[in-house]
């Protein structure tokens, strides 16, 4: 089983090695797609692999440790009717999934190469793009 997930932690989870733990308790394997991570908390999109079972426990330790677990289920969208292709999604994505088509003179999104980091939601002024959980 397979899933990607968003974690968000307090600064009391900081210094916990979460990773670790699932990794190593769990025998889970992690991928992680983004993380922002300062003294004050922070956000990590992690793919986890691994048994079904394994996976649910692996996450009660999380939400035992205080970290707030939300699971993705289909990744970002965006709304294209919304969408003026200004581009500002564009310059901030990291795996490059939002693109300029010169041709056509719009913004394209790739939904593979997306990693459900949410930065272009806060980016896009007609807030045209969402998270899907």
């Amino acid at each position: 089983m397979k899933t990607k997930l968003v974690l968000n932690f307090n600064p009391e989870v900081l210094h916990m090695p979460i990773t670790h733990d699932l990794i190593s308790n769990y025998g889970l394997m992690i991928n992680i797609l983004r993380a922002e991570i300062d003294e004050i908390g922070g956000k990590m999109v992690i793919e986890v692999s691994g048994k079904a079972d394994d996976i649910k426990k692996g996450l009660a330790h999380l939400k035992d440790c205080g970290v707030v677990v939300r699971p993705i289920k289909e990744g970002v969208r965006r709304d294209e009717e919304s969408c003026t292709h200004c581009g500002m999604c564009v310059s901030i994505c990291p795996t490059k999934a939002l693109w300029f088509d010169a041709k056509s003179g719009k913004v394209m999104f790739t939904e593979d190469k997306c990693v459900a980091c949410e930065v272009c939601i806060d980016a896009c002024p007609p807030r045209a793009m969402e998270i899907l959980i």
